[in-house]
């Protein structure tokens, strides 16, 4: 590993706290990537190529910047993200270049193995194997131990029985450090030469000081620990083993809870269009995707060319086309402004978008410097417990100099840092699960941090307290010659009006080949066979009268009056519970809309929103200034429509309905999908939630030092009890923090 480090220039690995892995003086195998070539195909977009694939070996942050080096050194490679949380890393790469099949050849060589996130990485048995042996060095050192212990040592009348226990012992002992020891002492080592004081340094040392302490004995015929130094180092990798075995399985919950359930796609039937969970598109479907529609599976165009945002993708603002039969990949966004078909090319699992979902929140500003109080906090930790440990050394040194080093060492040891350093990120992420499977996507990782701060909640209403839509009803019935050509209008067009009136007609087949135009903000428009259908106003589809008192929209042929439907606000299901809810923690809701004001205020009526705290008939200009009136820090607003962009960014924090369309997820610190109201008052909950999960994480770790340092310096805690609490407490917050935010998965 070191030669292969000095031979690439790479050595300031070390200086990052790096260390190497593997075996001593070896070098992991070169592994077989026979699967790139399959996953490379599958998800090239244009002339470069994303794969998102599991990682075995990061510990640290030199780790990262070792792979992100070697990334950098691959001709073809454009960008790398390292989620060592997760343990993956997501390549993106020019198309051809064999950068992917470099980079993995050469991070696989340095220890770090990478798989498709459907391939299980090969698990490390190292400590495993550790733990194994160790656990029976501990065993043996106990048999003779206790009998010893027991007067055996007193009972035996030869001389040279009792020396050949001591020797044994000696050996055990002895053994357990070369082989557990190293767990802890390269992390240790590593942290040193870098500069930074490690968790595992206080361990190391507390266990080089005990064997220490009994090898001078062992030679100078005064007490010895060396049955309590393997039981020790036993404890100490079974518990490191639990921890990781705890965190890998709250790690494929977290990678599992994607939220792909509250997504549908418009499936094509025999004709007719059928909303779907995107879970049930099967390789050969026939998929309507309507302008701005997220295309929810690798897909082939067909029939006619389209235009497709990467920007989730890629980062790429610009839309690119897409000519018939190429492949447009999961997660971009349909950008042109008629419907489009594609045909699926591969489910849902086998396209990668579960990846897009799960993938881990942006490091955008820093809240009120919590980030810097966290790192802040693990360096003073670990000074803290050196020092506490040389206090108490040095006070039994005059007190009784035969008690100094183990009351070091009992202190060094059972000190934990487990809340900050494991229990805190665990509960971070558990929390985005939990969100995600009600259909929240966090994209802003201080958002958690922000919603605690949050007092008032400004909503849009039409398309967001309306999520569900509008209700539709014809006010007389539609012609069945009419009916394919409507619901072919309707079915191309995310707009709320276009979906509540396809929900109100009859099941009727879809017209393929027809090109229907969305004029923004005004209605869509159809040509065929020489004809001209328009749908909208009366003033868009050119036919006389005056505007209702009620809401309508009217389908016109060549100016001629076809049908007319009267629309209903449809509030989500659970609106008015949502804001109830809110109100009752406290928040002030608040309404804004640019529809009329008469028609805001029914709805404010409706939901139970003050009359005061409800305006209408405001633009994307008077909305971002109401709301930077309102914000102190402390505001969030929550809309869907491109007129809520300014809005968004006078806020304190966002968030959207519209996840499946361009533009506003970008811009917001969260996004939701669901036909029922409750993702604002769920994303408060688990925010109080988390808070408190790490709340009681910091205070059980807290009480749990305190009480032990106490009886360390009062030389009440024996050697054996401190190897069985350190590793305990540590799982026990693990543990804790996992149990907390399962039981809240089945309540919220």
């Amino acid at each position: 590993m070191h030669g292969l480090l000095r031979q690439e220039g790479l050595l300031r690995f070390y200086d990052l706290g790096g260390r190497a892995t593997g075996a001593v003086g070896s070098v992991p195998r070169a592994a077989a990537f026979d699967w790139l070539p399959e996953l490379e195909q599958r998800f090239a977009s244009g002339e470069q190529v994303r794969l998102v694939l599991d990682v075995q070996g990061i510990r640290c942050a030199a780790c990262v910047w070792l792979l992100q080096t070697l990334w950098k050194r691959v001709p073809g490679a454009k960008a790398l993200h390292v989620a060592p949380s997760l343990g993956q890393a997501t390549l993106v790469y020019a198309r051809g270049s064999e950068a992917g099949a470099r980079f993995l050849q050469k991070a696989a060589s340095l220890g770090y193995p990478m798989a498709p996130p459907s391939r299980k990485v090969v698990r490390e048995t190292g400590l495993l194997l550790r733990l194994g042996i160790c656990v029976a060095l501990a065993m043996n050192a106990m048999i003779l131990a206790v009998s010893m212990y027991f007067g055996l040592d007193t009972a035996i009348a030869d001389a040279s029985l009792r020396s050949l226990f001591d020797h044994v012992l000696f050996g055990l002992g002895t053994a357990a450090v070369v082989v557990g020891g190293p767990v802890f002492f390269r992390a240790a080592w590593a942290g040193l030469r870098a500069g930074m004081v490690h968790m595992d340094l206080p361990i190391s040392l507390g266990l080089l000081l005990a064997w220490a302490g009994s090898v001078h004995g062992y030679w100078t015929g005064g007490p010895t620990y060396f049955d309590t130094v393997a039981i020790f180092v036993a404890f100490m990798l079974g518990g490191r083993f639990l921890q990781q075995r705890t965190l890998s399985q709250g790690r494929d919950q977290v990678l599992a809870d994607d939220g792909a359930e509250h997504m549908r796609a418009r499936r094509l039937v025999d004709g007719v269009v059928q909303m779907v969970p995107v879970q049930h598109l099967r390789v050969g479907d026939r998929v309507l995707l309507a302008p701005g529609d997220l295309v929810p599976v690798r897909a082939a165009t067909v029939a006619a060319d389209g235009s497709f945002s990467l920007d989730w993708i890629n980062g790429e603002s610009e839309p690119r086309a897409f000519h018939v039969g190429e492949t447009v990949p999961a997660g971009a966004f349909h950008a042109g402004r008629a419907a489009i078909e594609v045909e699926v090319q591969a489910d849902y699992l086998g396209s990668g978008l579960a990846q897009l979902l799960s993938q881990e929140p942006t490091d955008r500003e820093d809240t009120h410097g919590r980030v810097t109080f966290w790192h802040v906090l693990n360096r003073s930790y670990a000074v803290g417990v050196l020092v506490a440990a040389a206090l108490g050394g040095l006070m039994w040194s005059f007190l009784d100099p035969s008690r100094a080093l183990p009351v070091a060492v009992s202190v060094l040891v059972i000190t934990c840092p487990c809340a900050m350093g494991i229990a805190t990120p665990l509960a971070f992420h558990l929390a985005l699960a939990t969100l995600r499977r009600r259909g929240v996507f966090v994209r802003s990782r201080s958002l958690l941090d922000k919603v605690r701060c949050v007092r008032k909640v400004v909503f849009d209403k039409t398309g967001t307290v309306t999520f569900g839509g509008l209700r539709a009803r014809a006010v007389e019935p539609v012609a069945a010659t009419v009916l394919p050509t409507l619901a072919t209008m309707t079915a191309s067009s995310n707009h709320p009006v276009s979906q509540a009136i396809l929900q109100s007609l009859p099941r009727a087949p879809f017209l393929a080949g027809a090109e229907v135009e969305e004029v923004a903000g005004k209605g869509l428009i159809l040509r065929r066979d020489g004809a001209e259908w328009r749908l909208g106003s009366r003033g868009f589809a050119g036919v006389p009268g005056e505007a209702s008192e009620r809401r309508e929209c009217v389908l016109a042929r060549d100016g001629e009056v076809v049908a007319v439907f009267d629309l209903e606000e449809d509030f989500r299901a659970g609106a008015g519970t949502e804001i109830a809810e809110l109100s009752e923690r406290g928040l002030d809701v608040h309404l804004l809309s640019g529809d009329r004001s008469d028609r805001v205020q029914l709805a404010a009526a409706a939901l139970g929103i003050r009359p005061s705290q409800a305006r209408g008939g405001l633009s994307p200009a008077d909305k971002a200034a109401a709301v930077g009136a309102l914000d102190r820090h402390d505001t969030m607003m929550v809309g869907d429509g491109l007129n809520d962009a300014p809005a968004f960014a006078a806020a304190f924090c966002a968030g959207t309905p519209a996840m499946d369309r361009p533009v506003l997820p970008a811009r917001a610190d969260f996004c939701f999908r669901g036909a029922q109201a409750g993702a604002v008052a769920t994303l408060f909950r688990v925010g109080d939630l988390h808070a408190r999960v790490v709340r009681t994480n910091l205070a059980m770790a807290l009480a749990y030092n305190a009480t032990t340092i106490v009886l360390c310096f009062a030389a009440a805690m024996p050697p054996w009890l401190v190897a069985v609490l350190m590793p305990i407490s540590s799982l026990a917050l693990v543990l804790h923090t996992s149990v907390r935010m399962a039981r809240a998965r089945r309540s919220l």
